[in-house]
This record gives C-alpha cells, sequence and structure tokens, in this order.
C-alpha cells in the first residue's frame, strides 16, 4: 500500500524538494502551497498524514490545524509539524495535544524516511 503524504507549504523550492523525497521514498505526495486550498482539497479527499509548516500566508499552519480539528470528518487525519523554527514553549505544548511530531527544517531524506515508517509503524500499518 502507498500512503498519501499531503504537504502543506507555502514555500514553492521546499514543495518540490518533498515532492521528489517523498516519491523516492516509496509516499504519494499531494503538495498544496496554502492551507485554504488544501483546506477545500480535504473536503474531498482524506490524506493518510499532512506535514504542515506554521509559517504560511493567507492562513498559518495553526489556524489550518484549528480548521481541521473543528472539522469532524476531518479531525483525526494526523498531523506532523513540519517547521524551520523552534516552537516557543506555549506553541510546544499546543503541539503536543494536537500533532503526532514536530520536525524541524530541514530533514534530511532518510530522517524523513525513518520518521514516517516509524509513524506508519505504530499505527500498524507498515
Amino acid at each position: 500500500m502507498v500512503f498519501k503524504v499531503m504537504v502543506v507549504d507555502d514555500d514553492l523550492p521546499t514543495l518540490e524538494v518533498m515532492n521528489l523525497i517523498l516519491k523516492k521514498i516509496g509516499y504519494e505526495p499531494v503538495l498544496y502551497r496554502n492551507g485554504l486550498d488544501a483546506l477545500q482539497w480535504l473536503e474531498q479527499h482524506c490524506p493518510d498524514l499532512i506535514l504542515l509548516d506554521l509559517q504560511m500566508i493567507p492562513i498559518d499552519g495553526w489556524e489550518f490545524l484549528r480548521r481541521l480539528r473543528e472539522d469532524r470528518s476531518r479531525s483525526t487525519i494526523p498531523v506532523m509539524l513540519f517547521t524551520a523554527r523552534p516552537l516557543l514553549d506555549q506553541e510546544r505544548a499546543h503541539a503536543d495535544r494536537e500533532v503526532v511530531k514536530v520536525l524541524e527544517k530541514p530533514v534530511a531524506p532518510n530522517e524523513l524516511k525513518q520518521e514516517l515508517e516509524e509513524f506508519f509503524r505504530k499505527l500498524g500499518r507498515m
């Protein structure tokens, strides 16, 4: 089974690299440059995991996550934060409740592969 991993990040070079890496390590990437478009896609689809950047426009990652969790049909989709800056203490506490993992950019391909395999293994899906 090929797992579908959505990446939501407003940085085009990051999306291009993630597209290549995810395909190379055996996942099906779904890429979005903003949270609003990603939320719209999620109305009709359900990825196995979302990799979510925090610093985006027009809505940031926290707002995306809030909207995702408000919708019962999408509230259980697992999310990993994918961020270029360390989280503040308050953000860390929020992340501990809302996401399965926090990855700091840049993420090496082997590290990403290991994190994704560990995540899906814990779910009993690998």
